[in-house]
């Protein structure tokens, strides 16, 4: 499993059959987790700091993940990047690759429902164990202090970076989780190199939320 099919198993609504992750967070989300994901497959790195921080490739042998050597083939061929431009070729069409990759592997199941002949996208959650030891894994990492690994640490950095931590804590519980992710964000569970990879994806992510908030508030004055 990657970061980002973790990611989109946690953010299905096992009712609804939804994905709850808002179309504005979706792409930097998915860009945020791939940039993680190939990070720890040691295929990118981050190098320089700050403004200064660009994303690098450090190894071009393919990906045996179709999905994450599709979005690797979009950015090897750059140089040098800022970690936003990264994120955003990254996140370019991963949300329908990455559900069809867990359809694939038998992990959802695409329920092709119809209102008024316009197709809705939801999904039957077939592997609910997987899911639901996620949740109770990012559940123990936010409200009961467990040290994070490389499965936790990254999605908790992402949903913080989205604010997205209501998909796995109550409204009541999100202050004290928000919390907790902060720390766990700059915590000592991963490698400086994965560290700095989570950091640097939630601060492009942060940035790629705002421009779309700008440009679809420009839309709609205009």
């Amino acid at each position: 499993m990657t970061v980002a099919r973790d990611l989109l198993l946690v953010a299905l609504d096992p009712e609804s059959g939804k994905v709850r992750l808002p179309s504005m967070a979706a792409e930097p989300a998915l860009g945020g987790a791939a940039l993680i994901d190939l990070v720890l497959l040691g295929r990118l790195e981050l190098v320089g700091t700050g403004r200064k921080a660009r994303v690098a490739v450090a190894d071009r042998t393919p990906v045996d993940d179709p999905d994450l050597q599709a979005a690797f083939e979009r950015v090897w061929q750059k140089g040098h990047q800022a970690p936003k431009a990264i994120v955003t070729r990254l996140g370019k069409k991963q949300r329908k690759a990455v559900l069809a990759s867990l359809e694939a592997d038998g992990l959802v199941r695409d329920e092709q429902r119809r209102v008024l002949g316009i197709r809705l996208e939801r999904y039957e959650l077939v592997d609910v164990a997987r899911r639901d030891q996620l949740v109770g894994a990012m559940r123990q990492v936010l409200l009961h202090d467990q040290p994070a690994d490389q499965v936790t640490g990254p999605l908790v950095g992402l949903l913080l970076a989205a604010d997205q931590l209501g998909l796995v804590v109550e409204k009541r519980e999100r202050k004290a989780a928000k919390t907790r992710a902060k720390v766990v964000a700059d915590g000592d569970w991963a490698s400086e190199g994965v560290r700095k990879a989570i950091q640097d994806a939630q601060a492009a992510m942060t940035a790629a939320m705002t421009a779309s908030i700008a440009a679809s508030t420009t839309a709609s004055s205009s």
